[in-house]
């Protein structure tokens, strides 16, 4: 089974975010324990080699190294209008 690393940085965004979208977040990343390549990865641009999910209006980038999932990135899917 995988270990799941959340930076503190990245827990910090999560903080900021509605519950509703935190949790779908935390949701989706908790099957990554038993199926952490489930998810594609980017070909191209600046997350290349990185494995991505969506959960709600956000991105989540991580990777998969040495039995762990680090996860890397938390990116916004669409612009949220003013």
């Amino acid at each position: 089974m995988a270990q799941i690393i959340w930076p503190k940085a990245i827990l910090d965004a999560l903080e900021e975010l509605p519950e509703r979208e935190r949790n779908l977040v935390f949701e989706k990343a908790g099957h990554l324990e038993k199926f952490p390549e489930m998810y594609p990865q980017r070909l191209a641009g600046s997350f290349r080699r990185y494995r991505w999910f969506l959960a709600g209006n956000w991105l989540v980038y991580y990777r998969f190294v040495d039995e762990a999932v680090c996860i890397r990135a938390l990116w916004p899917a669409r612009i949220p209008y003013g």
